[in-house]
């Protein structure tokens, strides 16, 4: 029973880490993941409306301006980021102290490489469920001012519409639109974020049992596994995007991949690749600061 409500209190600890340092890290991402979002449903259109990521970030200033350009809608996304993070650091650990267990081992036990590289795989499918429905959402508020500039009237979906909207016209399974993509996207690139992170932290700590990294190295191995992390199953992405972007009903995973590949070429699945990845460092390193220097404060 002590290894139970070890692992049962494990779990609450990582939750309340998870969500502190998802919302952090949502602040700082949030206005580079609207511009990918942007450029990734701009390359599905018959005529797409930007030509780079500088012309995306130039006309969503210049028509939208910061707030309601680049934060439109952040609140409901940073609280939806909370609860992926924590979800994923909850069924990370989870998942260790269970393998730990299974194997006889105690929980301050280290797991092998490979052994936690099959536990960040499992954090990503777990977490898929719930960012699914929390991500299609996002995107098709992220988009909705591109698909009437022309009228200067129009008033842009409030976000509870949206998902009002989406379960009266495709029901509650509508709202896991994307899903396959999600959790392929997920299982991969949350493999190689824990990954990274754990190779490069291993390597600051040289053997050193309980070692404290310095800020510095967290903001390394967080740079690392963000890269890491994008750079896995981007066009998985891609591909996620345009499906929970598109208004019609009837686009499936295969038909997005032969869209892309037919009319951008291998090249269109890596769309807005560049702004991500440089999203990708200051905001994974920032979780990983957050998580782990209030683990130390709160001496988890």
């Amino acid at each position: 029973m002590p290894n139970d409500k070890s692992v049962f209190s494990n779990s609450l600890h990582e939750i309340l880490l998870g969500s502190v340092s998802g919302a952090c890290g949502k602040v700082v991402e949030f206005p580079f993941d609207t511009i990918k979002v942007r450029l990734q449903y701009s390359q599905s259109l018959p005529q797409p409306l930007f030509t780079s990521t500088f012309d995306a970030i130039r006309k969503t200033y210049h028509n939208e301006g910061i707030a309601r350009g680049f934060y439109k809608g952040l609140r409901v996304p940073m609280m939806g980021a909370s609860m992926e993070v924590s979800c994923l650091f909850f069924s990370y650990r989870l998942a260790q102290d269970l393998v730990k267990l299974s194997k006889g081992k105690a929980l301050t036990d280290e797991l092998k490489v490979s052994e936690k590289l099959i536990c960040g795989a499992f954090s990503g499918i777990c977490t898929s469920f719930i960012l699914t429905p929390i991500e299609l959402v996002k995107c098709k508020f992220q988009v909705e001012n591109l698909k009437n500039l022309s009228n200067p009237n129009f008033v842009s979906k409030t976000i509870p519409q949206i998902t009002r909207e989406l379960y009266k016209s495709q029901g509650i399974r509508g709202l896991w639109r994307g899903h396959l993509a999600t959790m392929i996207r997920e299982c991969g690139g949350s493999m190689t974020w824990f990954g990274n992170y754990e190779f490069v932290i291993h390597y600051f700590a040289n053997g050193e049992k309980n070692y404290k990294p310095k800020v510095h190295e967290l903001m390394v191995a967080g740079a690392c596994a963000g890269i890491g992390y994008h750079c896995t199953l981007f066009p998985a992405d891609t591909v996620k995007s345009i499906l929970q972007t598109n208004d019609g009903g009837n686009l499936t995973f295969m038909k997005v991949v032969k869209h892309i590949y037919r009319t951008k070429g291998i090249f269109g699945f890596y769309s807005g690749i560049g702004v991500t990845l440089f999203k990708s460092i200051p905001t994974s390193s920032i979780m990983f600061i957050s998580y782990e220097k209030l683990k130390e404060w709160l001496e988890f």
